[in-house]
């Protein structure tokens, strides 16, 4: 009887690890835990893929956090932009988080009270203020809106405080998210979607001009002065998505692909709505950038096929994080990309005296929906754009 109890635990324990969809693992607040916080080895062996070297940490409040992952002695911790997570949800030793992973580089996280064990509801009514990637005080708040879930940056007049928690608004995305999360929240965008009334921007988008590379061939180049910071134009404009839903399996299917196809080498970005819808600003971990790149403001090249595009590496050396900024913008529109494909980098030599990255996209639907322009710039004057591809 012994045996059997214990070779079927082993084949319940197989099973939960490898056709699980979304696992969980919680962990105590102790010691440095406002510094990095430890992921259970056994979660991290037992994973199917491993993780990626940056995720997504979506709090009770819906408003997510891009964490880099680090390895120490052969402990992997939450790193790079946790502190942010602790200080904003006001963590304390001895509270008790639970991780939800869903299998794609995100953990939905809830928040207890160590002491009493019992959830902490300020959790769900979480504000980011002070500094952001914004620089404007008080900027995050939710909003409700028909078929979006998503956090709504909107910056503040200097002088005004923030929001008290009963003037905050929260939704249904406040509850634990079903098994269903990301099908529904696609589904509920794309239908949104479909009933924006805006207008249709070209592929190639922005200022351009005709540049010539190394071998002869046209080459895209923009300019590269605009930040993630800049409110006004092109990076303060809005994208909604006109595919249609997706599945589960589509979803999956592609990060498989993307990640059959990586090495210690490459990047793994799984794009989401502030990399192809708004605010246009992808986040690079520290320690790949300081392995493919150099830890300073410079000029890269993207690659995809014959194309090339020329875009900004911006390193905060005071938040010590950076990210692809301007160039990334066209990128994304000349080549359609949207929320959940994932892109692939990897350094690929220099042009010019600037790092080449090439880039490989794994998409969802292969079949390309132009996205709609929700809010069209206003006109101040005659602009030109050429679009430029390599022959």
């Amino acid at each position: 009887m012994g045996e059997t109890c214990k070779d079927w635990s082993k084949w319940a324990e197989d099973i939960y690890w490898t056709h699980f969809q979304t696992i969980h693992f919680s962990q105590y607040l102790l010691g440095d835990y406002d510094r990095q916080l430890a992921i259970p080895k056994k979660f991290v062996d037992n994973l199917k893929k491993k993780l990626p070297q940056s995720v997504t940490l979506k709090g009770p409040s819906g408003l997510t956090w891009d964490v880099e992952l680090k390895t120490i002695d052969d402990t992997l911790f939450f790193n790079h932009g946790w502190q942010e997570f602790v200080k904003d949800h006001s963590l304390e030793e001895t509270d008790l988080l639970v991780f939800r992973y869903n299998g794609w580089s995100q953990f939905d996280v809830l928040i207890f009270d160590g002491k009493n064990l019992c959830e902490k509801g300020d959790s769900y009514f979480v504000r980011k203020c002070g500094p952001t990637e914004h620089d404007n005080g008080c900027l995050t708040k939710k909003k409700i809106r028909e078929g979006s879930i998503d956090d709504v940056h909107t910056p503040l007049d200097d002088g005004v405080r923030c929001p008290s928690p009963l003037n905050y608004v929260s939704d249904d995305s406040a509850t634990a998210p079903s098994e269903q999360y990301i099908i529904s929240l696609v589904g509920k965008r794309t239908r949104q979607s479909a009933k924006s009334v805006g207008r249709k921007e070209p592929a190639t988008c922005g200022e351009g001009m005709k540049s010539t590379a190394s071998d002869g061939k046209p080459l895209n180049t923009y300019d590269v002065e605009c930040s993630p910071t800049i409110k006004n134009g092109a990076q303060g404009q809005q994208y909604a998505s006109n595919r249609r839903l997706v599945t589960e399996d589509e979803i999956k299917d592609a990060l498989l692909l993307a990640q059959a196809a990586s090495s210690d080498d490459t990047y793994l970005a799984v794009m989401r709505p502030t990399h192809v819808y708004k605010k246009f600003f992808l986040y690079i971990p520290l320690e790949w950038a300081a392995n493919h790149l150099s830890l300073e403001n410079q000029e890269i090249y993207l690659r995809y096929k014959n194309d090339t595009w020329r875009a900004r590496y911006n390193h905060n050396q005071a938040r010590g994080y950076g990210g692809i900024t301007s160039g990334w913008k066209h990128f994304v529109i000349d080549n359609n990309l949207e929320e959940l494909d994932v892109c692939l980098f990897k350094a690929a030599g220099q042009m010019d005296g600037s790092t080449i990255l090439d880039v490989s996209i794994f998409r969802v639907v292969q079949e390309i929906s132009p996205r709609t322009l929700l809010n069209p710039p206003r006109k101040r004057g005659r602009r030109n754009s050429i679009k430029s591809t390599e022959a």
